[in-house]
């Protein structure tokens, strides 16, 4: 096989990676993969960052905020279908569905936790909320947590994999 470098060279500007992606997927910034291009289109429908998002990932560990659950697949963010594993949960009293301001936005949620499980917990009546677990998340929710600010390592692409560990090396 003979290799040809005098073509368009793709590389990604947040992640570095220099898959060529593949021009069947529509993005809106054709400097950035794929992944990164979702990464970046979900987190601005909530007036987030890709490492305001990472961070608040490494706060939670890489799990959903209510239920722990991980994602399951080798980078940790898209499914067969290619929709997000992760939902970005907001308090829909402050700006209602579809986006938000920033500021109500509570944590990152499993797909499960975001559409059924919390929509169901917060529709019920004060007096029947006794769930520790739904109510540390509402009381204190991840991404209001001083730790969830972006550090050196939330630039770049969104949390992969092996960014648990790594976060476990450096004690973060």
């Amino acid at each position: 096989m003979d290799w040809n470098f005098d073509g368009p060279y793709f590389c990604c500007v947040l992640c570095e990676d220099d898959d060529d992606p593949d021009p069947r997927h529509r993005r809106a910034n054709k400097k950035l993969c794929v992944r990164c291009n979702r990464a970046e289109q979900q987190a601005r429908t909530y007036s987030l960052t890709v490492e305001k998002v990472n961070g608040i990932l490494r706060v939670q560990r890489d799990a959903c905020g209510l239920c722990g659950e991980e994602p399951g697949d080798a980078f940790g963010s898209v499914d067969e279908a290619g929709r997000s594993f992760w939902n970005i949960d907001h308090d829909h009293a402050c700006c209602g569905q579809g986006g938000s301001c920033g500021r109500c936005v509570r944590g990152m949620l499993c797909r499960m936790c975001n559409t059924t499980r919390l929509p169901a917990y917060e529709r019920l009546p004060e007096i029947l909320r006794d769930s520790p677990r739904f109510n540390a998340y509402l009381n204190s929710p991840p991404a209001r947590q001083p730790d969830a600010r972006p550090i050196g390592r939330d630039t770049g692409g969104p949390r992969g994999a092996f960014s648990a560990i790594l976060d476990a090396y450096f004690n973060c």
